[in-house]
């Protein structure tokens, strides 16, 4: 059975993805990304995340810590 993944949020462009394209789609949005070009006010809300160093700390977020993250939620058939 392959996991799936319910994400509305940034960057996506359907609302059931598998872990793969998730992850992919995470990376893209998140830890690829120039934060330089990014508003103040939208890198001070998406930066702050628990304890975590980010956009640092993107690189070894765990699937788990990516759906905690994003506010998605794992699809249980």
């Amino acid at each position: 059975m392959e996991l799936k993944i319910f994400y509305t949020g940034v960057g996506s462009t359907k609302d059931e993805y598998t872990e793969a394209e998730f992850l992919t789609m995470m990376n893209d949005e998140f830890t690829n990304k120039n934060w330089d070009n990014v508003s103040d006010e939208k890198r001070v809300r998406q930066l702050q995340y628990k304890e975590w160093n980010l956009p640092n700390d993107f690189v070894v977020f765990t699937l788990m810590d990516w759906i905690e993250y994003s506010g998605a939620n794992i699809i249980i058939n």
